[in-house]
Parts: structure tokens; sequence; C-alpha cells
């Protein structure tokens, strides 16, 4: 089992992981504002500046001038506001941004404003709130800016401790033992209840455990907080599918599979929740059109394979298929085994293809099924 995310949260885990390393024991379990959460904040305050390396040295952009339906009572406010700000007056701030943002929704740097003042002082759902709302208002290039603030900020560890847990976690997640994992991902969320990362983390564990009630619960809360998270709706329509909410499932996952087209479980997931609503054809052709965009995605060879020979006919053709693409994957299984082949999940995937030898094991055993039902068949010209 490989995490995708390895230095975690998404734009700002990195610069995180740095930064623990000059951090002073003592500063203990010290909430926002603090060093720790420095960099999330300045990808999520950096709306206007021009293009810089991400965690350095980004300036404070001059502040847009609001639209002139604003008003000179909401221009002044603004202003006011960004005086709090540079004083670190963080509730004060957020008691005018807000009336800002009410006469002025359309105004996005207020928004951010707002969001920033909100998250220093522990309301980050309601921050991500005003960010998703804002995103709706926007055309593509700035409405893509605001989608990166709410996933920085939607994943954003705020102390040293809930940081080093939540890589336990990933530690014990690697060594499959989900059980363990989840048990530190739940007392990393106690800290942090809306923490998306660690949400995400826990429904997978969930998923992986076979408690799709607990996985569901946490991923829609994920989902809420966070709707542009592709990772979290691929896990959330699995979950969904062995509740037996399999249209929604669906749902879910066709958006996934558009949306992630390098993944490898988005299809396969699709395709079986297709297949539960006898929609057997369609989730061949999901499977089909994934192979041949992805050569390399054993798990939709098998997958078809499986379909194809579950198939009740008197054509041999479809079995003669199913062989092909078992042979394949047997011929692709060693360099899609290699620890250093590339992954196909998104950074806050999981990995969960099995050995080499699971993977050979399983695909010759579904050969030698194929190949029986094959010999049932009388030989060509003999019928």
């Amino acid at each position: 089992m490989r995490i995708l995310s390895e230095n975690s949260t998404y734009g700002c885990s990195l610069s995180l992981s740095l930064l623990f390393k000059s951090v002073e024991p003592a500063l203990g379990r010290s909430i926002l504002p603090s060093i720790l959460a420095f960099a999330g904040l300045l990808a999520l305050s950096s709306w206007n500046a021009r293009a810089q390396v991400p965690g350095v040295g980004l300036s404070q952009p001059e502040p847009e001038p609001l639209p002139e339906s604003a008003g000179i009572l909401t221009t002044s406010d603004y202003f006011e506001a960004k005086q709090f700000i540079k004083k670190n007056r963080w509730e004060e701030a957020a008691i005018v941004l807000r009336s800002v943002h009410r006469k002025s929704p359309e105004f996005t740097p207020a928004a951010i404003d707002l969001a920033i003042a909100l998250t220093q002082t522990e309301r980050r759902e309601e921050a991500l709130d005003v960010l998703i709302q804002s995103t709706g208002r926007e055309k593509k290039g700035k409405r893509d800016t605001l989608i990166r603030r709410v996933r920085v900020l939607s994943r954003l560890f705020f102390t040293k401790e809930t940081f080093q847990t939540y890589q336990d976690g990933l530690n014990l997640v690697a060594l499959g033992k989900y059980r363990a994992a989840r048990e530190r991902f739940e007392k990393t969320l106690s800290i942090e209840p809306d923490n998306v990362e660690v949400l995400t983390r826990i429904g997978q564990c969930s998923v992986l455990d076979r408690d799709f009630d607990s996985a569901a619960e946490r991923l829609r809360l994920a989902r809420k907080l966070n709707p542009f998270e592709p990772e979290v709706r691929l896990w959330l329509g699995r979950a969904l599918h062995q509740r037996g909410e399999i249209k929604e499932a669906v749902a879910e996952l066709r958006a996934v599979a558009e949306e992630l087209p390098s993944s490898e479980l988005a299809p396969v997931w699709l395709a079986e929740a297709l297949s539960s609503l006898g929609q057997k054809a369609a989730a061949m052709k999901v499977l089909d059109d994934d192979s041949k965009a992805q050569p390399f995605h054993l798990l939709g060879l098998m997958a078809l394979a499986k379909l194809q020979a579950q198939t009740i006919t008197r054509d041999p053709q479809i079995l003669w298929s199913a062989r092909k693409n078992l042979q394949l994957a047997l011929s692709r299984v060693g360099q899609y085994s290699a620890p250093d082949f590339p992954r196909f999940e998104d950074e806050l995937g999981l990995d969960i293809r099995k050995s080499l030898e699971d993977n050979s094991g399983e695909i010759q055993k579904l050969l030698a099924q194929v190949e029986s039902r094959l010999d049932e068949f009388p030989p060509a010209g003999h019928e």
C-alpha cells in the first residue's frame, strides 16, 4: 500500500513539514495565528499577487477597489477591516468583513479576507462556506484560484501535534493496518473536526475495513466542507455502492471518472456500480474505453475480463476477448507491480494495488476459468 500524499495537505503541508523543523518545542498546541499555518494563509491571501514561488515571500497586494455599487459606507468598512487585519485583531475584522461581504457578495477580496479572519478565530467551516459561495460568482480563472484556496484551507493542519498524529496514521495505512490507522485519524479529528484530509482518510480506512456506514458519514461531511476534491467523491461513491445506494453512487463515480481520467479505481468502481443496476453492457463499455486510454490499468482489464467471462452466451467471441485481456494483463503485471511504476490516483488518493504474486495468481486463476469455458465450445467447423 502506498500513500499518494506522503508530504500531505495539498498546497501547504510540504511547507508545513519544513516549517516544523524550525518550530520551538515550547510552542505546544498553539492555535492560529502561528508559524504552523503560515504557508496556508499566505496561499489563501494571495488573491492578486503576481506569480511567485509558493510559500516564499508573498507580499500583500494593494486592495482591489470595491464595485461602484458598494457605496461609501461599505468602502469605508472594508478599509477599516484591513486596518484590523494589519493589527491581528481578527474578531473585529471578521465582524466588519461579514457586513462588507453581505452588502457586496461579488467582491471576492473581502470574501478571502473574511475567510482568513474566520480561520484565525477557529471557524474554518464557516470560512470554507464563504469561499465556496464565492466560487459561484467568479469566472473560470479566478474561480480556479478560489478553488485552490478552498483546497488549501480545508486540508490545513493547525498544530504540530495533530500533523504528527496524522502522519502516524498514514504509516499504519501503508502497512495495511486500517483499524489502527483510523484510531490515529479519529484522535486528530477530535482536535480538528473540520479537516477534510483527515475526514477523507477515515472514510478510506472505513471502506477498506468494510464499515461503509461510517465511511459514508465521514465522506459526506468532507464533501460538504470541500466539494472540489474528486478523491472524496470517489471513495464516497464506493461507500454508497456498498451500502446499496447505487444510483447516487453511480452519479458520484461517473463525475469522478470524468474529472480523474488517470484514476484506476474510478472506472472499475463505476463499472461495478453499473453492473449492480443490471447495466452490464454500459459497465463493459466503461472498462473497455478505459483500457484503451490507460493500457496499464490492470484492475480494469481484470474487471472487464470477469464481466465478459460471466456473460451467458452461445458465441465464444466474448470469451476470446476475455482471454486476450487477461493475457495482456499477465504480460504487463511485472511492470505494473514494480515499486517505481507511476501511480494512477490523485495525491489525496490511496494506491491499493496488490503484490506481484497476488496479481499474477488472480490473473492466472481467471485465465484458467475462461479457458475452461472455451473448452465447452466445439472447435470451429465442428458445430
